[in-house]
Order: structure tokens, then C-alpha cells, then sequence
């Protein structure tokens, strides 16, 4: 699998869009539903990193657009090229890059208000979901796989969003103020990791068409390393629910330190899976579509 400098291009800035997109959404969403156990200037800055993931997002698919065009030339000049950047559009970025812009202007938005306004959060899932309308999932004869990529979308943006607040809400000297986000955050996680990870699965197994495809093809091996970004980022999950979260409640101030060491290496493993994911929608078609 020969990896040439468009596709390393496109890895890189879909891994961008994809982060920006989500932890958008998922801040924001955050923001909602632990705003009265946060306080003022953590919510600032909250807002704050929401417009500027919004931003990015924007800037991402727009370069995204750019380097679509140019590989169709093989040439840097292919990006400023009218009628190629007009059939890249038409290609598939019209709709996603659409739905994504007003989902995060409603975002933008509902971020004005003291607490964000319910069409934020709606906006926030427009965003999120954006994905959903381009790539394999959309070409598989299976008509539940859009609706089992969107339901994966919504838990991955819930989840890999909400670790920036959580890593600012650690930066509290109360550790009451701590806990309790930390631990509403994780009583909702349960339910949606478990949803999120149920549809990936499906989704993979709709897209991959048998278990030796993890192996024997390129879009498998991707896949297995995804899966393994994946497992070790639900042991840090799952050791921030059981054991740091119970003595945080407790006021052991200890587990501040962990927590965010916790933290900081559950942001690098989403950056990992998100490429891993670029990678898989660039490099590697899925073999139920062979």
C-alpha cells in the first residue's frame, strides 16, 4: 500500500476536520449539561475553545476541498483549478461541507446565550453527523449502515469532546468543583460508549464482509489498529470511572494529577484514532464494496 504525498495530505487534513468537528460538538454539548457545576471562567474558556474548533473545522474542510483537487491533477496547480475544484465539490463536499457549516453556525450561535441554547446542541449533532453523508458506509447495500455510522459519530464527538473541558475543570483548586462534572460526564459515558462501540462494530462487520478481512486486507489492518487505539482508550475510561472519579468524590485531592495525566493521554489516543479513520476513508477501500 504505496502512500503518496496527496493521500498523506488528505490523511492529515481530514484528521484535522474530523477533531475540530467533533470536539466542537461535544464541548459544546458539555457545556449544556454540566453548566451549573461549572464555574464562570471555565465556561468562558469552554466557549472560547468551541469557536475556535468551529473555525478550524471550516478552514479543515476548505483545504480538504483544495487537496481533493489537486491530487485529480497530480500537481499543486490542480488546486486553484476552477472546473476540478467544481467536480470535487460536486463529488461529495457540497452536502457534508453544508451540513457541517450550518450545524456549527447554529452552534456558534447558541454559544451567545449564558447557557448554550437548546438549537446549539441540535446544531452540535447536524455537525457531528456531517460525516455520515459521504464515504463507505453511504455504499453499502445495507440501509441501516448510515444510520449506524451517524449513532457511532454522535458517541465519538460525545465522548473525545468532552476532554478539554474536563482537562480545564482540573484545573480547579476545589476539588468538589472536580468531581462533579467528572462524575456526571461518566454516569452518561456508560451508555454512550456502549452505544457507540455496539455500532461500530456492526458497521464494521457490514463493511469488512468477514472476519479474515482484519488480516488479510489493507482496510482490516487499519481497522485492527484503530480497534487497538480503541481498547486501550476505554482501560483509561474505565479507570477514570472506577477508580479515579470514587476518590475524587471522596476529596482526595491525589487523584487530580492522574486524572489529568488521564486525560492528556486519552487526547493523543482520539488524535490516533481519528487518523486511523482518515486513513481508512483515503488509503483503503472496504472490501464489501470490492
Amino acid at each position: 500500500m504505496a502512500l503518496s504525498v496527496w493521500d498523506a495530505l488528505a490523511i492529515g487534513s481530514k484528521t484535522v476536520t474530523y477533531a475540530a468537528t467533533l470536539n466542537a460538538a461535544g464541548a459544546a454539548w458539555f457545556l449544556r449539561y454540566c453548566h451549573g457545576l461549572l464555574v464562570e471562567a471555565h465556561r468562558r474558556r469552554i466557549r472560547r475553545i468551541v469557536f475556535a474548533l468551529a473555525v478550524l473545522s471550516l478552514c479543515g474542510g476548505a483545504v480538504q476541498l483544495l487537496i481533493t483537487a489537486g491530487s485529480m491533477r497530480g500537481a499543486a496547480a490542480g488546486m486553484l483549478d476552477g472546473s476540478l475544484l467544481h467536480l470535487a465539490w460536486q463529488a461529495g463536499a457540497a452536502r457534508d461541507n453544508a451540513v457541517r457549516a450550518a450545524g456549527l453556525l447554529l452552534v456558534a450561535v447558541g454559544m451567545l446565550s449564558q447557557r448554550p441554547a437548546w438549537f446549539a446542541m441540535l446544531g452540535a449533532a447536524m455537525a457531528a453527523t456531517s460525516f455520515a453523508w459521504t464515504g463507505h458506509a453511504r455504499l453499502l447495500e445495507a440501509d441501516i449502515s448510515p444510520f449506524l455510522l451517524g449513532v457511532h459519530l454522535l458517541g465519538a464527538a460525545f465522548w473525545l469532546g468532552a476532554l478539554a473541558p474536563l482537562l480545564i475543570v482540573s484545573g480547579h483548586g476545589d476539588i468538589s468543583r472536580i468531581a462533579a462534572p467528572t462524575a456526571r460526564f461518566g454516569a452518561a459515558a456508560i451508555y454512550v460508549v456502549a452505544g457507540m462501540m455496539a455500532a461500530a462494530l456492526w458497521l464494521l462487520s457490514l463493511l469488512l464482509g468477514g472476519v479474515a478481512q482484519l488480516w488479510s486486507s489493507d482496510y482490516g489492518r487499519i481497522a485492527l489498529c484503530k480497534l487497538g487505539f480503541v481498547a486501550v482508550l476505554l482501560c483509561c475510561a474505565a479507570f477514570n470511572k472506577l477508580r479515579l472519579t470514587p476518590r475524587l468524590l471522596a476529596g482526595d485531592a491525589g487523584a487530580v494529577s492522574s486524572l489529568r495525566t488521564s486525560l492528556q493521554l486519552e487526547l493523543m489516543l482520539g488524535v490516533l484514532i481519528l487518523a486511523a479513520t482518515a486513513a481508512l476513508t483515503t488509503i483503503a477501500g472496504a472490501p464489501a464494496l470490492d
